[in-house]
């Protein structure tokens, strides 16, 4: 048993990972009914977790230090591949269910399957782009736009996912899925928190009014997301590389849609229960042969 958990734990931590983001949607429509918004929770998430992360480094004597290289490495992706895609997806909530929001988001593991193969030049098996394409497919049944705001919704959702693309890609070329994952999550958090507030005040949409329940679940979010989920994301894509990685994490929609089926009454109908099965099959064949 040890020696699977070992063999796989690549494919664990990117499977676990996907079922905690899978749950966020759920909540982040709980803190949009206690006074939040899109804008407010991603800085919520952000800002709340960097002295959690801090003691964190402080327990294992984790060394702050980053080199200039890094530091701007870090800066690129904690605009392009961590504030732009959750700052996105968390918008589109307001428009479109959590199920089919985070769904489209997944649009991200077919791009980065073609961006590994025809930018990079990595040798991709026909396994690995039929497990992507199945996966891909069966996003876009999950598709229904009745009215503009869904419209609307479906860009954002679509738009979170390609600049998530550019996360996981960037992520496993500079190198940074080597640095140490609470070091590197705490200065993309502390990025993220500076990023999303400037933005927010700007745009005069940050919101501090919120109820109880609405800070709780904000801060659960934080810590699930970015504590636990987020690391062990980046801890699969290093293991598993970022296509497999990619693929193997659109294990979340499915969770997000059941849960919004289960718990916030959304919709599911066939199209939506056999795209789901497509991606399942999707995920079989990467997980199994690719």
């Amino acid at each position: 048993m040890r020696r699977v958990i070992k063999k796989n734990k690549g494919k664990i931590c990117v499977l676990v990972s996907a079922f905690l983001y899978g749950l966020t949607p759920i909540f982040a429509k709980v803190t949009y009914s206690g006074g939040a918004n899109g804008i407010t929770l991603t800085f919520l998430r952000a800002v709340m977790t960097v002295p959690v992360l801090l003691i964190l480094m402080r327990i294992s004597n984790t060394a702050m230090a980053v080199t200039k290289a890094e530091a701007l490495k870090i800066l690129i992706l904690s605009l392009f591949g961590g504030t732009a895609p959750i700052l996105l997806l968390y918008l589109s909530y307001d428009y479109i269910s959590a199920g089919l929001a985070t769904t489209l988001h997944f649009i991200y593991p077919l791009v980065i399957v073609f961006a590994s193969a025809f930018i990079y030049h990595e040798r991709i098996s026909a396994l690995t782009l039929v497990a992507a394409i199945l996966v891909t497919a069966g996003i876009f049944m999950f598709v229904r736009i009745r009215t503009e705001a869904d419209t609307f919704g479906v860009v954002l959702a679509l738009l979170s996912g390609i600049f998530y693309s550019f996360y996981v890609i960037y992520l496993d070329k500079s190198g940074l899925d080597k640095m140490d994952y609470i070091k590197l999550t705490f200065y993309l958090m502390l990025n993220m928190s500076a990023m999303t507030l400037v933005f927010g005040l700007a745009a005069n949409e940050i919101r501090f009014e919120l109820t109880k329940k609405a800070w709780f679940y904000a801060g659960f979010i934080s810590i699930i997301v970015t504590v636990i989920a987020t690391p062990m994301f980046q801890a699969g894509v290093k293991y598993e590389g970022a296509a497999e990685a990619g693929i193997l994490s659109a294990f979340e929609p499915v969770t997000a849609s059941l849960l919004g089926a289960v718990f916030l009454g959304e919709a599911l109908g066939i199209y939506q229960i056999a795209g789901g099965i497509v991606i399942i099959a999707g995920l079989y064949i990467a997980q199994k042969f690719a």
